[in-house]
């Protein structure tokens, strides 16, 4: 019979269901012995008694034992008891990528982390021979700070493998799947990487680039039908972004992208190539409920009138750009006095003049004096960093802190966000924009 709440099964107690497919259900359990929570993986009851199942799950297991790596889920063991097969893998803090696009599209920086975060994994699997077969939205873990885990390897085989197959199981799921899977062709690396790139068409634009009303539909699409470009279903998407996703998804393998490095590469530089009219409103997000990680509880409001809040962006726009909504949204929850919460925005306009202007412009009287060293230099050196000029050093600086929360695509980040930043205060604004959470976006302000 299944496992319910507060069962226990050898030395794992079971606190609740985290999954279920076609082929076993995923709980979360504690260790009894170490009280420290997991996930258990174990194979549905009315197929645990088929061959091909207990093969298919032994084999998962020897696999997932094989790879670690920062972006793949970790066994962490397995073991018979009554004669039932129990795989443990760490417990991920987070939600599963299908369960996220549930909300539609994902802003353009959140879906090329996560991506590339992807890709580590598949470059780093691949390496070993292995190929996942499987790559989809519901394969995919994002935990609270918006980094990917790629789980799953029940059907994943390596290069030099027999096929396998299971009587009566499409194997993979069919919209995600690669023409050469559909045609029932010898399938390699570039198989996960077609898969990957369905998955980020989704991610970008909501919707998924093949579609039918049956099963036949969605295979023949696969083979014949090329999908409307990104870039033509989302106004402002960068072309180079759009481009990246066709190529990732041609129905040729000889025409995609080879390796997973090549195509984790071709993401960073996208990103890279990026100026500011194209990024506007994709990477810096407008509203505090995008800032938030999938499935996390939106930060408390504030008691500011909204029209202050809209005014208030407008205003510091002007001298500003983009970054002012972003300002806006994090001090608002801040404050519930419209004047300390004035001043609080004018402490990022570095001209005395035009912080006056701003203050003016939202009923405040009694301009604060600058606190920054951008006036006559008497104080250089002991005041803020607001007006500080931005140097190599600090690029890297910054990019090494934001890698803690957005791996390797940071040192991009840094770069391209500094070409258009006017200070060390604002790139360091502009950079924690891009991080889900606002616990993380406070430690990495303060950590460089």
């Amino acid at each position: 019979m299944s496992l319910q709440t507060g069962d226990t099964i050898g030395d794992y107690q079971v606190l609740g269901v985290l999954g279920q497919g076609g082929m076993g259900a995923v709980y979360r359990v504690r260790n009894l012995l170490s009280d420290r929570e997991e996930a258990m993986k174990v194979v549905l009851p009315e197929i645990a008694d088929s061959p091909e199942s207990a093969d298919r799950f032994l084999r998962e297991i020897k696999v997932q034992a094989s790879l670690q790596h920062p972006h793949i889920a970790a066994l962490r063991t397995a073991v018979r008891v009554d004669g039932r097969i129990l795989m443990i893998m760490e417990l991920i803090d987070g939600v599963s990528l299908a369960a996220t696009l549930r909300s539609g599209r994902m802003p353009l920086a959140a879906a090329l982390r996560i991506a590339d975060d992807v890709l580590g994994a598949l470059a780093y699997a691949h390496a070993q021979g292995v190929i996942h077969r499987d790559i989809k939205p519901a394969n995919i873990l994002v935990d609270s700070r918006g980094a990917a885990k790629l789980t799953d390897f029940g059907v994943a085989r390596a290069l030099n493998e027999k096929s396998l197959t299971i009587t009566g199981l499409v194997i993979g799921s069919l919209r995600y799947m690669s023409p050469e899977q559909i045609r029932s062709q010898a399938v390699d690396f570039r198989s996960d990487l077609y898969s990957l790139g369905v998955t980020l068409y989704e991610m970008l634009t909501g919707r998924k680039p093949i579609e039918g009303n049956s099963e036949y539909e969605i295979m023949h699409a696969h083979v014949e039908q090329i999908p409307a470009a990104p870039a033509d279903l989302v106004p402002g998407l960068p072309g180079d972004v759009s481009r990246v996703v066709q190529k990732a998804i041609a129905k040729a393998p000889g025409e995609r992208f080879q390796t997973a490095t090549a195509f984790q590469s071709a993401i960073r530089d996208a990103l890279a190539a990026m100026d500011n009219s194209e990024t506007r409103g994709l990477t810096v997000p407008a509203r505090l409920a995008e800032m938030q990680p999938p499935g996390s509880t939106p930060l408390p409001g504030t008691g500011i009138d909204t029209k202050i809040r809209a005014k208030a962006e407008s205003r510091l726009a002007e001298y500003l750009g983009p970054i002012a909504k972003n300002l806006v949204a994090r001090a608002a929850p801040r404050h519930s006095d419209a004047a300390a919460f004035g001043k609080e925005l004018a402490e990022h306009i570095p001209d005395p003049k035009q912080r006056e202007k701003f203050l003016t412009a939202l009923g405040v009287k009694g301009a604060a004096q600058p606190n920054s060293s951008t006036g006559s230099g008497s104080g250089a050196g002991s005041g803020s960093r607001k007006g500080s000029p931005i140097t190599e050093a600090a690029i890297e600086a910054a990019g090494k802190a934001l890698a803690v929360y957005m791996g390797p695509m940071a040192r991009v980040l840094a770069a391209r966000a500094a070409k258009r930043a006017l200070s060390i205060e604002e790139l360091k604004e502009s950079l924690a924009a891009e991080i889900p959470g606002e616990r993380d976006r406070q430690a990495f302000l303060k950590s460089f």
